[in-house]
């Protein structure tokens, strides 16, 4: 699971015990200039692709994805065991141009990314 937090004009997220292992990361630090957005998304696991052009993380038997996966051309980063848990956060002009992250509380998340993203100039 990750922590989402928005400090000095980044958008932090923290990757949590085990899976900082299994998905190759322990934190991702993007200005929120370059956030588009989040978006509560359950049914993201059901969006998997089937073929992964490239990868380098964990797929521990369909039950979480962890680390980086390009997908339809895009490079996304995942760290997700419960979809129904899960975000999916929309970057521009970043290394990754998604995040798909469980959290504990999406729509509390979403609306904290949301929130940051409408304050910025």
């Amino acid at each position: 699971m990750a922590t989402v937090s928005v400090d000095n004009g980044e958008l932090v997220v923290t990757i949590r015990g085990m899976r900082k292992v299994w998905s190759l990361k322990s934190e991702i630090t993007i200005p929120i200039a370059h956030v588009k957005g989040a978006t509560v998304d359950p049914g993201i696991r059901d969006e998997f692709p089937r073929t992964i052009e490239k990868r380098v993380g964990t797929n521990l038997y369909q039950t979480y994805y962890g680390g980086t996966f390009v997908q339809d051309g895009d490079k996304v980063f995942w760290d997700v065991r419960k979809p129904e848990n899960a975000i999916v956060i929309t970057l521009d002009n970043e290394d990754f141009d998604r995040l798909v992250v469980e959290v504990e509380n999406p729509r509390e998340t979403v609306e904290l990314v949301e929130g940051a993203v409408g304050k910025r100039p």
